[in-house]
């Protein structure tokens, strides 16, 4: 997981994840099964390397990710925890929340190993931490393994229980991390645009008040981009590509339409970039599944 998403700094990963380690109160780092931020596989991944910034050229350091000049997290993550509350996120509430990103970067630390006796089938290396993300998601414990280590396969008239491979056990983990972490986004923005309604929203006539969240500014160039980097960067493309369709190119076709005097503005069109990558038949994603 670059492994969520890189932020102020090149290797640092979502914000809360700071805000909650830096943040929560000793009751709370127990309650969590909270550790250090560079005890985390998803947070201390890039800590010493050489980097390249999309604004600068090489440089060479230890990077400290974990901390950002002129940054508070505990303030923060008052902030964080205020703006919950005003929203009308309960303390059971925002303790769940805290719980699942905590499973979260547990997740994250689970290593494998294959099974000495099978050359077929992989065993966790530390079962230690799956008491934690089991308790941590309110699950049994025998079925978060089974999850991690196993997948089902339905034939005609049979359902199968077929083991991963080494090599997939880790992309199954940050699958299941990077889908909980979705769902919980989702599910704040969902109660977050309940919690604006009242009861003359609810009326056919009315318009209901909402929030959406718009960022295209996830772009960066490292000097060695993953496949998943590049997936980020070409989702950021065609936001801004949509962006720049509504909000340059037929909002001024209307004003022009309308004969209103206007100033136009001129913008890079990156309609080629987006074709060069997802339009058929040559287009890099094509050739990639072909």
């Amino acid at each position: 997981m670059n492994e969520f998403s890189p932020s102020v700094c090149v290797c640092r990963n979502y914000h809360v994840f700071y805000y909650l380690l830096a943040g929560a109160s000793e009751e709370e780092r127990k309650s969590f099964h909270l550790l250090q931020p560079e005890e985390y596989h998803y947070l201390n991944q890039m800590t010493k390397k050489t980097h390249k910034l999309h604004w600068d050229n090489y440089y060479e350091s230890e990077l400290d990710c974990f901390t950002v000049e002129g940054e508070d997290l505990k303030h923060d993550f008052e902030r964080l925890q205020l703006a919950m509350e005003m929203v009308g996120f309960l303390p059971a509430t925002r303790k769940q929340i805290f719980s699942l990103l905590s499973a979260i970067l547990h997740l994250g630390n689970i290593r494998y190993k294959k099974k000495t006796y099978r050359d077929d089938s992989i065993d966790i290396c530390n079962p230690e931490v799956l008491p934690i993300i089991s308790e941590l998601l309110e699950v049994k414990e025998e079925m978060l393994l089974e999850a991690l280590t196993t997948r089902k396969t339905v034939t005609v008239g049979e359902r199968l229980i077929v083991p991963y491979k080494l090599s997939e056990a880790g992309t199954v983990r940050d699958s299941m991390a990077k889908s909980l972490y979705s769902a919980l986004f989702d599910w704040i923005v969902f109660r977050t645009n309940h919690a604006l309604l009242n009861n003359k929203d609810l009326e056919d006539t009315s318009k209901i008040l909402s929030i959406g969240v718009l960022d295209i500014f996830g772009f960066e160039d490292y000097e060695s981009n993953s496949f998943e980097q590049f997936c980020i960067n070409f989702a950021n493309e065609r936001l801004q590509h949509y962006f720049n369709k509504h909000i340059f190119k037929l909002e001024q076709e209307e004003y022009r339409a309308e004969g209103i005097t206007w100033h136009n503005i001129d913008y890079i069109d990156n309609s080629g970039c987006i074709n060069l990558i997802s339009k058929k038949p040559t287009a890099l994603f094509h050739l990639k599944d072909s």
